[in-house]
């Protein structure tokens, strides 16, 4: 039998925290979209790749009626070129080729999830040996998450490029029921043994809040520093009282202002650490210049000061109407580096994430 391989390759940076619950619901949407297609059920095999700073595979290319997509994770810093070397690796392992002897399975459909432009230069290394020796294996769509990209960097790699105006629940899910529809479509025409012309992979209706980008009337910037995301900042803390991680985000606004969106958790720890960037940060942020929300409390233990910095550098929570207090001084611990000191409200900058 020849396999209809999709591969959804996930953006699981730190930008991603709010919206990444919504991704998961639209992944298995689609899933349970597809298991009740009898063509896709004969065909299609789904692997789900997610990057930050490091790559994993979630689960390799396996058949809809037995896949569950495990929950997706968080990690720090956006690397296309990590992303795209894990799909090569995966491409050469698990897809079929044609042979003298066999049909191999049919061309690889991947859909490419990001809310950011790339944190680390190796994606131009990566991306010359995609189009020297992937770009006719597989059809990549890529998905710009109501983020301001810079498309020419996607552009180098596809011209099936989508922008979904808003990450709002009906918005969101009516593009993923879109997808969905797109590879049963494909799984259809490949049940008849027939090909689908690379521009007419996606249906046409998309929805309102769903728009194809036209390259040739984008700016083309280009990246030569690479030095975190400009649209997006995120602080990380640690909770004073249960000392777990938590995730500060802000993103600029259409004057250029940056506005807290939320604080977060820090799901997993330990895959967080394990996706991601060994190094690197992103650009200061002064805490007298941002847009601060209201009620934005530790997500562990609902203090309400969430910016509390350490002589180490680092972020925590604290509570100012229980914290022990010396000559209008608070005395805390930090709980990353167990220092314990004197601290009162004032103006600084914050070392931020790379996104």
């Amino acid at each position: 039998m020849r396999r209809l391989p999709i591969f959804f390759v996930v953006d699981v940076s730190e930008s991603m925290v709010a919206d990444l619950p919504k991704v998961d619901k639209g992944l298995q949407m689609i899933v349970k979209e597809l298991s009740s297609d009898p063509y896709a059920l004969e065909t299609v095999f789904i692997s789900t790749i997610v990057f930050a700073g490091k790559s994993k595979v979630l689960n390799p290319l396996t058949e809809v009626y037995t896949l569950s997509i495990p929950s997706l994770p968080l990690g720090g810093g956006t690397d296309y070129g990590e992303a795209f070397t894990c799909l090569m690796r995966e491409i050469d392992r698990n897809v079929v080729k044609t042979t003298a002897s066999q049909k191999g399975d049919w061309k690889p459909l991947v859909f490419f999830f990001t809310d950011g432009n790339p944190t680390s230069s190796s994606y131009k290394r990566v991306f010359d040996k995609w189009r020297n020796e992937y770009s006719r294996k597989a059809s990549v769509i890529a998905v710009s998450l109501a983020a301001r990209l810079d498309y020419s960097i996607l552009g180098q790699i596809t011209e099936q490029i989508y922008l979904l105006d808003d990450m709002d629940d009906e918005t969101v899910r009516g593009f993923f029921k879109w997808v969905s529809a797109s590879i049963q479509t494909n799984s259809v025409a490949v049940g008849d043994n027939k090909t689908v012309a690379e521009d007419r992979i996606m249906k046409e209706d998309a929805g309102e809040k769903v728009h194809k980008i036209n390259l040739k009337k984008e700016k083309r910037p280009g990246q030569d520093s690479i030095a975190g995301d400009e649209n997006v900042r995120v602080i990380i803390g640690k909770c004073s009282g249960r000392k777990k991680r938590y995730i500060d985000l802000y993103r600029r606004d259409n004057s250029g202002v940056f506005s807290e969106e939320g604080c977060f958790p820090v799901p997993d720890e330990e895959t967080y650490d394990e996706l991601s960037s060994g190094g690197g940060s992103g650009s200061d942020l002064d805490m007298n210049e941002v847009q601060h929300k209201d009620d934005c409390n530790c997500p562990h233990c609902n203090n309400p000061v969430i910016i509390t910095k350490c002589s180490c550098g680092r972020i925590f929570c604290c509570n100012p109407q229980c914290e022990k207090s010396v000559d209008g001084c608070m005395q805390l611990t930090c709980p990353w580096c167990g220092s314990t000191g004197y601290y009162q409200f004032g103006s600084f900058s914050v070392g931020t994430g790379l996104g």
